[in-house]
C-alpha cells in the first residue's frame, strides 16, 4: 500500500511539474523573441534615427534576468542539468551516491529556499520604496521572478530529495558529446 501511495505522489508531483515546465518554456520562448525584436528595434532606432525606445535598454536587463531564472529553474528538474561541482560522487562508492545526492539536493532546496525569502524581503523593499524602472515602470513587478524563481526551485530541489531523481542515463533527450 505504501509504495502505491509513493508511485501516487511522485506521478502526481511529476505531472505538476511537467506542465510548470511546458508554460516555463512558452514564457522563455515568448520572453526571448520579444527581447530580440526590442533589442532590434532598438538598434535600427537609434542607427538610423538617432532615437529609441525610452527604457528599452532597462527592461531588456530585467528580461534577461527573467531568461536567466527561467532557464535555471528548467536546468533543475529532472535528471538535474544545472550545473554542479560532483567531485564526491565520483569518488565515493555507487551505493552512496543515491544518498549524497538527495542530501546535496535538501541542501540545494534549503539555500534556494532563503534566497526565495531574501528576495521577497527585497522585493518588498522595492515596492515600499515606490521604485521605478525608467521613472515608469514599478520595479517590483519586473523583480517577482526572484522569489517565486528561487522559490520553484526549491521545490523542485526538494522533490528531488524526497523522491529522488531519475538517472542521468536514462534520460534520452540528453546526448553525450
Amino acid at each position: 500500500m505504501e509504495g502505491r501511495k509513493y508511485s501516487s505522489i511522485r506521478e502526481r508531483w511529476e505531472s505538476f511539474d511537467d506542465t510548470l515546465a511546458g508554460w516555463e518554456g512558452i514564457a522563455l520562448i515568448t520572453l526571448l523573441f520579444v527581447m530580440l525584436i526590442t533589442g532590434f528595434i532598438q538598434v535600427v532606432l537609434r542607427n538610423l534615427f538617432h532615437t529609441g525606445i525610452l527604457g528599452a535598454d532597462l527592461l531588456l536587463r530585467q528580461g534577461l534576468l527573467w531568461l536567466g531564472l527561467l532557464g535555471a529553474s528548467l536546468a533543475v528538474r529532472g535528471a538535474g542539468r544545472h550545473i554542479e561541482i560532483d567531485i564526491v560522487s565520483r569518488l565515493i562508492s555507487p551505493h552512496w551516491a543515491k544518498p549524497a545526492r538527495r542530501l546535496t539536493d535538501l541542501f540545494a532546496a534549503l539555500v534556494c529556499a532563503l534566497l526565495a525569502r531574501a528576495s521577497l524581503l527585497f522585493l518588498i523593499g522595492e515596492y515600499d520604496a515606490g521604485s521605478r524602472i525608467a521613472g515608469v515602470f514599478p520595479a517590483w513587478v519586473f523583480q517577482l521572478i526572484l522569489p517565486v524563481g528561487f522559490a520553484v526551485m526549491a521545490a523542485r530541489f526538494l522533490g528531488a530529495s524526497l523522491l529522488g531523481r531519475p538517472d542521468k542515463t536514462d534520460d534520452k533527450s540528453e546526448t553525450k558529446s
